[in-house]
């Protein structure tokens, strides 16, 4: 099929356009298991490496985490606020070029997936909840786990998944990898949570809590994985000149990186503006927020405000903590979990070449020692500039 690509009052967009529409109408859509396992020995910690199948144009991955756990504590383990979100310590995905488009954590990519989705990832709505006499809810065991695992003689099964995306959607294919080549690699790579359970301390990123225990904690016996490759096969190739053959790619979708990375950032002051600075040469999307005071995660009470700001002194928004909450309960029509804060710029989104010095500001009305921000950013790169762009702060 041609492609009027060398038509010269075409613009790049349009024919990244075009081109986008065609793989969409002509591809066939493919989603396939590509790698699975069971570690029942030295479960925390341990890093699964998934090449990726090298065919087609790669929208994203599945992945599937199945554990059981026993409790021999003296204490009832209880869900953390982000619970198996925290299965997965980190995700990484590394292109065919070996640049990491995504380095992030579990409970990063469970909240992206929900502000994206616009509902909570993976939940279904109760029966209860409509009016129908059809028995719709929670009738599969998708993502699922108890809100407690009892002390002694306890035991449960967790199922839990992310989608760890390529692409930034099914039908936009800005980051889309082709994979398709041969005599390369390109990875995807997660960690199971080396912590998952905390008896004292800082629990915001573990699984289970267990602030009573002495002895045994609540541990995994084994975990099961499955991973799920989607990408588009069949697509459309030129039929002649010197690229007969060769697919039709979007060139636009092809030179941009989808990334999704976090870091944590400490040193706060109360009343004083804590600034979260957006890094160079992208355009955000997002910016997921958890304000973690040494283990103490409140709903609102420790913030005066949330600011967005440029050059120091252009503010674009200037919020307490509740109205921002607000907003991001208008998006996904709940509340995201306590001392966790979604801001969503899809609609607008921040880019850090246009006005210089972006940061969130947090301005706290409490901060305890040790207290840190855990920051996850959803971004747009251009794959020719983002090697210019400063590296991300960390603690």
């Amino acid at each position: 099929m041609a492609v009027a690509a060398s038509s010269p009052s075409m613009d790049i967009n349009q024919v990244d356009a075009q081109i986008t529409s065609l793989i969409l109408n002509v591809g066939e859509d493919m989603t396939q298991p590509i790698a699975s396992g069971t570690i029942s020995t030295s479960v925390n910690g341990t890093v699964i490496n998934v090449p990726m199948r090298l065919v087609g144009l790669t929208r994203g991955f599945i992945v599937k985490i199945a554990t059981t756990w026993t409790n021999t504590g003296t204490a009832t383990a209880a869900a953390t606020e982000f619970g198996i979100a925290n299965e997965l310590s980190n995700i990484t995905l590394t292109d065919l070029d070996n640049y990491q488009r995504i380095n992030t954590s579990g409970w990063h990519v469970n909240l992206l997936n929900t502000v994206k989705e616009g509902f909570p990832f993976g939940a279904a709505i109760l029966s209860t909840a409509m009016d129908t006499p059809i028995a719709y809810g929670n009738n599969y065991s998708v993502i699922s786990a108890p809100g407690t695992i009892a002390a002694t003689t306890g035991s449960a099964t967790t199922t839990m998944y992310y989608w760890v995306p390529c692409s930034y959607g099914k039908r936009d294919l800005r980051g889309a990898l082709y994979t398709g080549v041969v005599n390369a690699t390109a990875y995807l790579q997660f960690t199971l949570n080396a912590t998952p359970t905390v008896a004292s301390g800082d629990n915001t990123l573990a699984v289970w809590k267990q602030t009573a225990a002495t002895g045994a904690t609540a541990t995994r016996t084994s975990t099961t994985y499955t991973v799920y490759q989607n990408y588009i096969d069949q697509l459309p190739r030129y039929q002649s000149g010197k690229n007969a053959g060769s697919p039709i790619l979007p060139p636009i979708a092809m030179r941009t990186q989808y990334r999704l990375v976090n870091t944590s950032l400490s040193a706060i002051t109360a009343n004083q503006d804590f600034p979260i600075p957006f890094t160079n040469f992208q355009s955000f999307l997002s910016t997921m927020i958890i304000y973690d005071q040494n283990g103490t995660l409140n709903a609102g009470t420790d913030i005066n405000q949330w600011k967005i700001a440029a050059a120091n002194t252009l503010q674009f928004q200037y919020l307490d903590p509740f109205t921002q909450s607000l907003r991001t309960r208008v998006r996904i029509q709940t509340d995201v979990p306590t001392g966790s804060y979604a801001f969503d710029f899809r609609e607008q989104p921040i880019n850090s070449n246009q006005a210089g010095n972006m940061q969130i500001l947090l301005n706290p009305s409490s901060a305890a020692a040790s207290s840190s921000v855990l920051v996850g950013w959803e971004s747009f790169a251009d794959v020719n500039t983002i090697l210019g762009a400063q590296s991300l702060p960390a603690s």
